[in-house]
């Protein structure tokens, strides 16, 4: 699963760009790990002034590379930060509808947030890192194998098998990582827990006793990391021993081989020690990255990564020598084996007005989600009364706006009316308290308006988004519940101007609003 999202984010940025990337890293790490060579013939009596001079300049240069490689970094890690949350958004776009209901926003972003971050950083440590081992290696290897090809295959023999020892004392730690992240997450799903139950624990004045509670696991998660931590810092402190080891066996051969010559010498010396200054830490930095890709791995998890749902049977039909929508024969539950129908049979007239009628639970609001395709019936079939899909739209009884333009709002997703005529219906149906000029309607989001908007106000927004889409098919669930007589009054008026050839089916609990209606519609319970 996580390699499968890597591969998609790579692609998604580009191979050909993060082999120019790595060409760049490849070619910054050779200059860098030149500097022994160049101090070298900084002090070798062989080379004159001008020779020196310009191994002076490489040098410094050189000292300059890792600055100008973090600079162009930044270029490449945004790519990342974009595309590895890109491709995460589409698969969860492409979820069914279940998957909103059953995974709360907080709860994604959260995890998207996480995965994301966790990619920017194993970008930053994982291609650094193998590039600049292998560079290392590879070179010095060659470096000191001019020299003597003897002492180039103990080096490369020894620091390759360091590389091995401490990846393999890393994944020692494994666990104990996985241990902590667990009761990292425990600590979270307390925190979620206690605002779920906030009224519970207030009424039982338990605060006290959810304290002590909190306290004891994030005492659990204090001591999983500092485990963690230990054991990494003992195996930190064995690395250091083992390399510092095989570099004083490896100058002391050099010394055997070279004898008096002190500029060989000082060579092997200067490349000992680099090797120890950027080896030093390549213990904890594999670490770091068994740990990034183990919170990829948990989010990649909970965001049901790359999980196929369940193929249903496409229940829906078209049929355009028929004037009704047919709904046949429907069975649906809910998963916890709730009945909500049982051979359920109904029809709705073809460009009229239907209005949907039933007692509390009786499913009105879930046959208008089986209508929009949002659920899926078990068995039976509905039929709409076209050649082709139509177009279709569902507004619920509670739809929130987008926070974007009133105007973007009215013409979603991408409709673009003339705003003259937007205004004129936005003062026929009443919210030119609100919108008054073109610059209100194309500048003011929901937001600017912040509680001073009703649910009424939003309700209107929303039929204005009908009268502009123009559906074959509007699926209302009690539209008009925050408006008033008057207002209720000239959306049905508006209903019939702007909205006479589409097929409504609207739920409706008034009574004295089915005189607006052509056609009712009662859903009888489950017995």
């Amino acid at each position: 699963m996580i390699w499968k999202y890597l591969k998609r984010v790579i692609k998604k940025i580009g191979i050909s760009k993060i082999a120019y990337f790595s060409m760049f890293v490849l070619l910054g790490y050779i200059f860098y790990f030149s500097q022994p060579y160049f101090i070298t013939n900084l002090f070798s009596t062989n080379k004159n002034e001008s020779n020196r001079l310009v191994n002076l300049i490489a040098l410094s240069v050189s000292l300059m590379t890792i600055p100008f490689i973090d600079y162009f970094n930044n270029t490449f890690i945004q790519a990342v930060r974009k595309y590895s949350k890109q491709e995460l958004w589409e698969e969860v776009t492409n979820k069914p509808f279940s998957y909103f209901s059953k995974h709360s926003v907080g709860k994604v972003q959260s995890y998207i947030k996480d995965v994301s971050f966790a990619c920017r950083q194993l970008e930053q440590s994982s291609l650094k890192i193998i590039i600049q081992m292998a560079v290392m290696i590879v070179l010095y290897t060659i470096m000191i194998g001019i020299k003597n090809i003897l002492l180039g295959l103990l080096y490369l023999v020894f620091f390759s098998g360091y590389l091995a020892i401490s990846v393999w004392m890393a994944k020692r730690n494994r666990k104990n990582i996985s241990n902590s992240l667990k009761s990292a997450s425990v600590v979270n799903e307390y925190m979620i827990d206690y605002y779920r139950n906030i009224e519970t624990i207030s009424s039982s004045n338990s605060e006290e006793y959810e304290s002590n509670y909190m306290n004891s696991i994030l005492s659990n998660e204090q001591k999983s990391y500092q485990y963690v931590q230990s054991i990494t810092n003992q195996a930190a402190i064995v690395q250091q021993l083992i390399i510092v080891i095989l570099a004083c066996i490896i100058a002391l051969v050099g010394q055997h081989i070279f004898g008096s010559n002190k500029i060989q010498s000082l060579s092997v010396i200067l490349i000992l020690l680099y090797s120890i200054l950027n080896l030093s830490g390549f213990g904890p930095q594999y670490l770091a990255i068994e740990e990034l890709l183990n919170r990829i791995r948990a989010g990649l998890s909970e965001l049901e990564y790359d999980v196929s749902s369940e193929q249903k049977p496409n229940m829906i039909k078209f049929d355009d020598n028929t004037d009704e929508v047919i709904i046949r024969d429907i069975d649906y539950s809910y998963k916890n084996d709730q009945v909500i129908f049982h051979n359920l049979n109904l029809t709705f007239k073809k460009n009229k007005m239907n209005a949907l009628t039933g007692e509390n639970g009786s499913g009105k609001s879930t046959l208008l989600k089986l209508l929009s395709g949002f659920f899926t019936p078990s068995k039976g079939e509905i039929i709409f009364p076209f050649q082709n899909a139509p177009k279709l739209m569902y507004i619920a009884q509670d739809a929130p706006l987008f926070n974007r333009s009133i105007y973007k709002n009215i013409c979603y997703p991408s409709l673009k009316p003339n705003i003259e005529t937007v205004l004129n219906l936005v003062k026929e149906i009443g919210l030119d308290t609100l919108i008054q000029t073109k610059d209100d309607l194309n500048n003011k989001t929901p937001g600017d308006f912040k509680n001073k908007i009703s649910g009424g106000e939003v309700q209107k927004i929303l039929f204005l988004r009908a009268i502009i889409t123009k559906p074959d098919i509007l699926l209302l669930d009690e539209f008009t519940s925050s408006l008033d007589e008057k207002a209720i009054n000239k959306v049905y008026l508006m209903i019939n101007k702007y909205l006479d050839n589409t097929t409504i089916i609207s739920v409706i609990h008034r009574v004295d609003e089915l005189s607006y209606y052509s056609n009712i519609v009662n859903i009888a319970p489950i017995k």
